[in-house]
C-alpha cells in the first residue's frame, strides 16, 4: 500500500497541530483564527554539537572576479547612462591606471566590453580636467597603449583602434615630455611603433602608412624597420595587393631594403591566413641583394603545403631545402614531408639514421630529439591518425629520447579525440611530473573536462578533480567548459558552485562569449524536462550575472514561466525588466501586452494589479488599442468585467479606435457584468450607426452577451436573423455559443429545448463535440479549439491557484 504520511504530517503530529488539506471543509473555519503553535513538549535547552565543536559556518559566495579598477569604470558608465552624478575624477583616473597596470602585469588583452568602459572613462577624464590631460601621466598612457598591442583572435577591432587613437593623440600633445637626450627617437620607439602595430591589425593600414611617411627619419633605418614590416603584414591581412606594391616602392624611395626579414614577415602573414595562392606569388618576389628565402620560411611554407595538400609546389620547396645543406629545423620538416607522402614509421626511422650519418660526415652533431618526435605526433593528430601518433611515442622510447610536457599534451589530445577518456586521465597524471611553462595545457584541460561532462556516464569526482586543479592554478576556463560545468551543477542542484564558477570566469569573457554561457541558462529554463523550481533557480542566477541580456530573451523567459503555469514567477521576470534603469532592457508596449495576455490565461488577479500599476507609472509607454485589448481581456478573465469595460471607453475615444478584438472583448465583458445588456446594445447601435461590417464572430459575441444576461428569447431571435445581417446561417458553433453563454441550469435547459425543436440534429452534433464543466462554473460545449483551450486554461489556473495556496499554508505552519 502506498505510504502517504509525509515529513510535514509527522511534524504537525509532534507539535500537536491540526492537520488540514486543501479539500477539507473545516479549513475555512481554521483560517479565521490565528494559529498559535503550542509550547514544545520538551524544554529547549541550549545545545552544542558532539565533542563541543562548533557547527560548520555557512558557505559564502564568491564576489565577482573583476580586473583591478574595472568595477569603478563600470560604475562610472552606469552612472553616466542614467545621468547621475559620477565619482570624482581622481578616483576614475586611479581606476584607469590600476586597470591597465593589472592588464600589463598579467599580459592579458582587453575584452570587447572593456573597451567601451575605458573609452568612456578616458573621454570623461579629458572633459573633467582643465588642460585635457585626463589626470594621467605619460607613463600611464604608454602602459595603456602597450596593453592594446595584445589582442584576442577574431576580436572586434573598431573600439580597440578608437581607444588607441585617443591615447596616441594625447601622447602626441606631450611629445616633448617623451623625447630623451640619449634616445632622440624615443617617441617613435615607445609611441609610434605600438600605434602603427595596432592600426595595421585593425584594418587601418593606410592610415598607419601615412603616419610612417610623416615620422620616418634616416636614423630610424636600423632600429625601426618593424614599422614597415607592420605595414606589409597589415596589407597582407586586408588583401590589398596594390597598396602592398606601393608600400614596397615607398620603402625603396626611403632607402629601406626589402631584405630577407621583410620577405619573411610578408609571407608569414599569408601563411597564418592559410592563403596558399598569395604565398606562392610573394614567395617568388625578388629579395634585395639577390637574397634567398630563409630556412625558417621554407619550413613554414612546406608545412602550409602539407596542410593544403599541395604536393607539387611542396616538392619544389622540399628540393630547395635539401640543396641548402639542411639544418636541424629543416630536417624536422623533411621528416614531416616524408610522413605526408606516405612513408611509414619504420621508413622515417631509417631516414633519421641517414640524417645522423650525413651530419657526422659534415661535423654536425644534430640528431633527432623530442621536438622532432613532437612535430610528427602533431602532424599525425592533424591527420586523425592516433595509431601512428602512438607509434611515434614508442619510437621515442626506442631511441631513448626523454619525453617532455609537450609530448604528454599531444598524447592527451589524440586520446580525447578517439574517446579514450580513461587513457587521457592517465596521461594527465603523467603530465603532473613535468614542468609546464605558462598555461599551455589549459586548452587541452578544458577539452578534457568538456569531454568528461559530455560522456554518457559522467564521472563527477574525476571532473571535480580536474576543475579543482585548474582553479588552484587560477587558470581561465573556456566558455564551453563553464557552460558544461554550470549545466552539471544545475542538474545536481549545486547552486553555490554555479555562482562561484560564474563569478570567477564570466566577467573575463567578451560579450559573445558571455552570450554563449548565458544561452546555457536560457535553454535550461526553456527545457520542460527541468522542474519549475530548478528553472527559477537558474533564472535567478542568470539575472544576477548576465545583466546585459536584452529584452527579447527576458520576454521569452517570462512567457516560459507563463507556460509552466507560474504567473507569479512570470510577473517577477517582468518586474525585473521594469526595474532596469536602461531603456533597451525595459518593457515595451508589446512586452506589456504579452504579460497581460499570460495573466489573463491564468486568471491571476494579484499579478494583474501589479503589472497594471507598473503601466500607470511607466512614462515611456503610451497605451494603444492592442494594449487596451490586453487589459480588457485580463480584467475580464479575472472576473472584473466593469473595469474591463472602462478600457473599452478609452479605446472608443482614442485616436486609433477599436479593432474587432476590442469589440469582441467588450461584448464578452457585457455578457458577465450586471446589466451588461445595456452596454451590449449601445455597442451594437454604434456598429450600425457607423456602418461597420459585422463578422460572424462579432455577431455571435453579441448574441452571447444578451444570453449571458438571461435574455434567451431575444438571443434566439437574433440567431434567426443571423443570415440577413452577416450573410451566414447559424451553425452548430453558433448554437454552442448560445448554450455556453446561458447562465444556470434552467436557462441552459430552455436553450436545449429550443435547439432540439428548431434545429433537428444539431444537439447530437454538439454532444459529439464533447462537454466540460470547469471547476466552479456551468457546463459548456467544446464548440471550437478556442473554447476548449480557454476552459482548460481556466481549470489549470484554478488548480495552480489552489496548489499555491496549499503551499503557502504549509509554509505558514512550518
Amino acid at each position: 500500500m502506498q505510504f502517504h504520511l509525509t515529513r510535514q504530517v509527522f511534524r504537525q503530529i509532534l507539535h500537536n497541530e491540526p492537520i488540514t488539506h486543501i479539500q477539507c471543509h473545516g479549513q475555512s473555519i481554521l483560517r479565521q483564527y490565528r494559529r498559535q503553535r503550542l509550547p514544545p513538549r520538551f524544554s529547549s535547552a541550549p545545545r552544542r554539537p558532539l565533542f563541543g565543536f562548533s557547527r560548520k559556518p555557512p558557505r559564502e559566495l564568491k564576489s565577482a572576479d573583476l580586473d583591478q579598477g574595472h568595477e569603478q569604470l563600470i560604475e562610472l558608465c552606469n552612472l553616466l547612462a542614467i545621468r547621475a552624478r559620477p565619482p570624482p575624477a581622481s578616483k576614475i583616473a586611479k581606476a584607469f591606471k590600476d586597470f591597465f597596470n593589472a592588464k600589463a602585469n598579467h599580459r592579458s588583452p582587453l575584452e570587447d566590453h572593456q573597451f567601451q568602459h575605458t573609452i568612456t572613462a578616458f573621454k570623461h577624464l579629458q572633459a573633467q580636467t582643465e588642460d585635457g590631460s585626463a589626470g594621467l601621466t605619460v607613463e600611464d598612457l604608454q602602459t595603456a597603449l602597450k596593453v592594446l598591442t595584445r589582442r584576442k583572435p577574431q576580436q572586434q577591432s573598431g573600439s580597440r583602434a578608437e581607444l588607441a587613437r585617443l591615447l596616441f593623440e594625447e601622447l602626441r600633445i606631450r611629445e616633448e615630455d617623451i623625447l630623451s637626450e640619449n634616445d632622440p627617437f624615443s617617441y617613435e620607439r615607445v609611441v609610434l611603433e605600438p600605434y602603427i602595430r595596432i592600426l595595421s591589425q585593425s584594418g587601418n593600414t593606410s592610415k598607419a602608412r601615412e603616419l610612417v611617411k610623416e615620422y620616418w627619419k634616416p636614423g630610424l633605418k636600423k632600429d625601426s624597420l618593424t614599422l614597415w614590416h607592420h605595414l606589409l603584414r597589415g596589407y597582407a591581412r586586408e588583401g590589398k595587393e596594390e597598396d602592398l606594391l606601393q608600400t614596397i616602392n615607398l620603402m625603396k624611395t626611403n632607402e629601406v631594403v626589402f631584405d630577407v626579414d621583410a620577405h619573411q614577415a610578408l609571407n608569414l602573414a599569408y601563411i597564418r591566413l592559410g592563403d596558399l595562392a598569395s604565398t606562392k606569388r610573394w614567395y617568388n618576389h625578388p629579395i634585395d641583394s639577390n637574397g634567398n628565402p630563409s630556412t625558417r620560411l621554407n619550413a613554414m611554407v612546406l608545412k602550409l603545403c602539407i596542410a593544403q595538400r599541395d604536393f607539387q609546389w611542396g616538392q619544389d620547396i622540399f628540393t630547395k631545402i635539401l640543396e641548402q645543406n639542411p639544418d636541424k629545423e629543416a630536417w624536422d620538416v623533411i621528416f614531416q614531408w616524408a610522413f605526408v607522402k606516405g612513408k611509414g614509421v619504420d621508413e622515417i626511422e631509417r631516414m633519421m639514421k641517414v640524417m645522423i650519418e650525413t651530419n657526422t660526415k659534415t661535423g654536425n652533431n644534430a640528431r633527432p630529439d623530442i621536438y622532432t618526435i613532437n612535430e610528427l605526433i602533431d602532424l599525425a593528430n592533424n591527420m586523425n591518425d592516433s595509431y601512428t601518433a602512438e607509434r611515434y611515442v614508442a619510437l621515442a622510447h626506442k631511441w631513448k629520447i626523454p619525453l617532455n610536457a609537450q609530448t604528454c599534451l599531444l598524447q592527451l589530445d589524440y586520446r580525447i579525440n578517439i574517446g579514450d577518456l580513461d587513457g587521457a586521465r592517465h596521461v594527465y597524471k603523467d603530465l603532473q611530473s613535468y614542468e609546464m611553462n605558462g598555461d599551455k595545457d589549459v586548452p587541452l584541460m578544458n577539452k578534457l573536462i568538456l569531454a568528461l561532462c559530455s560522456a554518457k556516464q559522467q564521472d563527477y569526482d574525476a571532473i571535480m578533480s580536474l576543475v579543482e586543479d585548474l582553479t588552484e592554478r587560477k587558470a581561465r576556463f573556456e566558455p564551453a567548459t563553464v557552460s558544461a560545468l554550470c549545466l552539471l551543477h544545475l542538474k545536481r542542484n549545486e547552486l553555490h558552485d554555479v555562482i562561484d564558477l560564474l563569478q570567477t570566469h564570466a566577467f573575463h569573457y567578451d560579450l559573445k562569449e558571455r552570450a554563449f554561457v548565458r544561452d546555457t541558462f536560457v535553454d535550461f529554463c526553456l527545457d520542460r524536462k527541468n522542474s519549475t523550481a530548478m528553472a527559477w533557480d537558474a533564472y535567478t542566477i542568470f539575472r544576477q550575472v548576465f545583466d546585459e541580456t536584452e529584452r527579447d530573451i527576458r520576454t521569452k523567459l517570462m512567457n516560459e514561466f507563463f507556460a509552466r503555469k507560474r504567473s507569479d514567477m512570470a510577473t517577477h521576470v517582468f518586474g525585473h525588466m521594469r526595474q532596469s534603469p536602461y531603456p533597451q532592457k525595459r518593457p515595451t508596449k508589446d512586452t506589456y501586452t504579452q504579460c497581460l495576455e499570460g495573466i489573463a490565461k491564468h486568471e491571476d488577479t494579484s499579478s494583474l494589479e501589479i503589472v497594471h500599476n507598473m503601466l500607470k507609472l511607466d512614462s515611456e509607454v503610451e497605451p494603444d488599442t492592442r494594449l487596451h485589448n490586453a487589459l480588457m481581456m485580463a480584467y475580464s478573465a479575472c472576473g472584473q468585467h466593469d473595469r474591463s469595460l472602462d478600457f473599452w471607453d478609452d479605446v472608443v475615444y482614442s485616436r486609433e479606435g477599436p479593432t474587432y478584438d476590442s469589440i469582441r472583448f467588450a461584448l464578452r465583458a457585457c455578457q458577465l457584468t450586471p446589466f451588461g445588456e445595456r452596454r451590449a446594445r449601445d455597442i451594437w447601435r454604434r456598429l450600425q450607426r457607423f456602418e461597420i461590417e459585422v463578422t460572424k464572430e462579432i455577431y455571435e459575441a453579441y448574441v452571447a452577451a444578451l444570453a449571458g444576461q438571461g435574455l434567451i428569447t431575444e438571443s434566439t431571435e437574433l440567431l434567426g436573423k443571423m443570415e440577413e445581417v452577416v450573410g451566414f446561417k447559424s451553425d452548430t458553433i453558433s448554437l454552442g455559443v448560445l448554450y455556453n453563454a446561458s447562465p444556470g441550469s434552467v436557462k441552459k435547459a430552455q436553450v436545449e429545448e429550443w435547439i432540439k425543436a428548431n434545429h433537428p440534429g444539431a444537439w447530437e452534433e454538439l454532444e459529439s463535440m464533447g462537454r466540460m464543466r470547469p471547476r466552479g462554473r456551468d457546463e459548456i460545449f467544446l464548440v471550437d479549439s478556442i473554447t476548449k483551450e480557454a476552459a482548460l486554461a481556466s481549470e489549470a489556473a484554478l488548480k495552480a491557484k489552489l496548489e499555491n495556496e496549499e503551499e503557502d499554508e504549509t509554509e505558514k505552519w512550518e
